[in-house]
């Protein structure tokens, strides 16, 4: 099986796609309303940005209240698509300085949500979880851009793992 890092790889490739494709498109882009799930894609990025934050510091131990009270920071970014880049950059280091200090990605992680409970599972499966959660929002992304008159960018899996191919050869 492919590892969870390796995942995360994918996930941080597949947004910036997302990303440098919004910045070839005309500025408005970002912020145009939109009927859709979110009011704009920059409202789609931001809350993928925030919610790697939390799953980053969920993975790095941190307790509930103190994720949501440093999730709060994440206000100050909104409207603002090149804040939201650069949180998103800075928590992809983060996210690798974790992986660099993680050996076991297999290991068992108990979780506690003040309304779910308490959760046993693995570091590797709340990686997968937040590589999923970035694809269904890559998914509102494309579909509001296409809302907007735009086309989207390919950020499925095997486009990636295609561009890892050819930048080995």
């Amino acid at each position: 099986m492919t590892d969870a890092k390796q995942f995360y790889d994918y996930h941080s490739w597949a947004n910036k796609r997302i990303c440098n494709h919004i910045e070839n498109l005309p500025e408005e882009t970002a912020y145009q309303e939109v009927k859709s799930v979110f009011p704009s894609i920059s409202d789609v990025l931001l809350h993928m940005c925030r919610a790697d934050y939390i799953w980053l510091n969920v993975l790095s131990g941190v307790a509930y209240q103190e994720i949501i009270v440093g999730a709060g920071k994440f206000e100050s970014l909104h409207g603002n698509m090149e804040a939201i880049k650069q949180h998103s950059s800075e928590l992809e280091s983060q996210y690798h300085d974790f992986f660099s200090r993680q050996t076991d990605l297999e290991q068992t992680v108990s979780m506690q949500h003040p309304k779910l409970g308490t959760l046993e599972t693995t570091y590797a499966d709340i990686i997968l979880h937040v590589v999923n959660h970035g694809t269904y929002h890559r998914g509102n992304v494309t579909a509001m851009l296409r809302q907007l008159g735009h086309t989207g960018v390919p950020t499925d899996y095997v486009y990636y793992l295609y561009e890892k191919r050819e930048s080995k050869g």
